[in-house]
């Protein structure tokens, strides 16, 4: 459920402390593969929009 926030945008601060992580690099260290979809996302939206 919390990679799901991440991935539709909710701010790592906010998740972390949900979690109850004292750290956000904590939370990002655990959830990182919703992030890594996200970067794939974005990189491609941009390549798409330069015309790459």
């Amino acid at each position: 459920m919390h990679s799901l926030m991440i991935a539709g945008g909710t701010d790592v601060a906010t998740v972390a402390g949900i979690l109850g992580h004292s750290q956000p690099s904590t939370t990002l260290d655990i959830y990182t593969l919703a992030f890594d979809k996200n970067k794939k996302a974005a990189s491609a939206g941009l390549q798409g929009m330069l015309e790459i």
